[in-house]
């Protein structure tokens, strides 16, 4: 079975905010980044290559791509799954606040050890790894031996990442190695038990 990894497109807030899970909105270029990622999936004209189930994390800047992207395979809106548990990391009280103005008393510490300490009232890496772990093999494991088309997991860089380093036996502290692009789509192909990476951030 397929599994397309898509991050969601740019959003309007830019890199210096931290904002994890709250709902921000789209860069003004969603439409241009959506095709891009529409480009690189299947076409759709065979059965077969229509994905046969999506899923997403309920934040606006995933939920809008997922519901195009169903659109576009002509799938019913009712059988786009959303998920808490593949939402980004939660920052706590950091949501919505300049890096640069978060204390380096606290944003220290984190930085050196990311995986085991949270920001204030939000989460470790580690935490976003066992929810997204238990997503995985409640939700996707299960489909890996059914005949179908491929699945789409729309979701952030956070969830993916994890998702990578569960797959390749990765640790958790390398994580923030691997470079994801906004709107970019990650392919691998799985019996449940076994992974075959076909690209990362294409």
């Amino acid at each position: 079975m397929d599994v397309y990894l898509i991050r969601h497109t740019e959003v309007a807030v830019g890199r210096s905010i931290s904002y994890g899970q709250s709902d921000v909105e789209l860069a003004s270029n969603y439409a241009e980044q959506r095709d891009r990622i529409l480009s690189h999936l299947p076409t759709h004209i065979d059965q077969s290559d229509r994905p046969a189930y999506l899923f997403s994390s309920p934040l606006t800047r995933c939920r809008l791509l997922a519901n195009d992207l169903a659109h576009s395979a002509k799938i019913d809106l009712k059988l786009v799954q959303f998920d808490d548990r593949i939402k980004e990391l939660n920052f706590g009280d950091w949501e919505m606040t300049p890096w640069a103005d978060i204390p380096r008393a606290t944003l220290d510490p984190w930085m050196a050890d990311f995986v085991n300490v949270g920001p204030p009232n939000g989460e470790t890496f580690n935490q976003l790894f066992e929810r997204v772990g238990s997503f995985w093999q409640e939700k996707i494991v299960p489909l890996a031996t059914q005949q179908g088309g491929p699945v789409y997991l729309i979701t952030h860089g956070g969830v993916i990442r994890a998702l990578l380093c569960l797959f390749l036996d990765l640790s958790l502290q390398n994580a923030y190695r691997i470079h994801l692009d906004y709107g970019s789509l990650t392919k691998l192909t799985t019996d449940g038990n076994h992974y075959t990476l076909g690209y990362i951030n294409r």
